[in-house]
């Protein structure tokens, strides 16, 4: 539309016969295929850095020892702007001092898309509401890892959809569905652990992950 009301707006320049309704007109869609193109580029590149986390290159999966409390205060901390701006309050507790020889790279990437999810999914309308993130011993061998929240819960047929891929409430908005799905498999693939949702509409979400301190080096189960 834009490419032919641009080749329209300058026959009419060329033949000086451009008039004020037409400019105005020509305005007005250049303003809208404007937001229409922003809208969609965006919704692109969304959907390509989902797809670059569902496949990662190699740098992305070194095995290391880290802290997993400190990683997920500096998470929460490059979340405080989407919390404050959504008006959530997120308290975590993760006592540091506790290693884990994992891969931090799709540990961390667990952590975010969980706590996105929640900010985005879990208060419509702009609710206020709260999101607790629990890291803590789980036996010998293992961690549990606990994002809950207070919000709007979810109905049976949304749990079960839940870790499918391109599954969303809310593509009219642009979201693409894979947040979820990539948790899913990176916890119970790289991470070498399982993945349980308990949800109820009107009673809040929580996603528990129990996950080996020492990671398979095959990221397999």
């Amino acid at each position: 539309m834009l490419e032919s009301k641009a080749a329209k707006f300058a026959t009419e320049v060329a033949r000086g016969s451009l008039k004020r309704s037409s400019l105005n007109e020509f305005l007005a869609v250049v303003k809208t295929a404007s937001a229409h193109l922003t809208g969609n580029l965006a919704r692109a590149a969304e959907l390509i850095q989902s797809f670059k986390q569902v496949a990662v290159d190699q740098s992305y999966l070194e095995r290391r020892t880290f802290d997993p409390g400190e990683l997920a205060q500096q998470l929460a901390a490059s979340l405080e702007s989407d919390l404050r701006k959504s008006g959530l309050t997120l308290n975590v507790e993760c006592p540091s001092g506790r290693t884990m020889t994992s891969y931090p790279g799709p540990f961390g990437q667990v952590l975010t898309n969980l706590l996105m999810n929640a900010i985005v999914h879990a208060f419509p309308d702009g609710k206020s509401g709260r999101i607790d993130l629990a890291i803590r011993a789980c036996g010998e061998g293992d961690i549990e890892i606990a994002v809950s929240d207070n919000g709007c819960g979810m109905s049976a047929d949304l749990r079960r959809q839940a870790f499918n891929p391109f599954f969303t409430t809310r593509r009219h908005e642009g979201n693409v569905g894979l947040g979820l799905h990539i948790v899913h498999n990176i916890v119970s693939g790289r991470l070498g652990g399982r993945i349980k949702l308990e949800s109820k509409p009107g009673a809040g979400t929580r996603i528990q992950m129990i996950v080996p301190r020492v990671a398979p080096e095959t990221g397999e189960t």
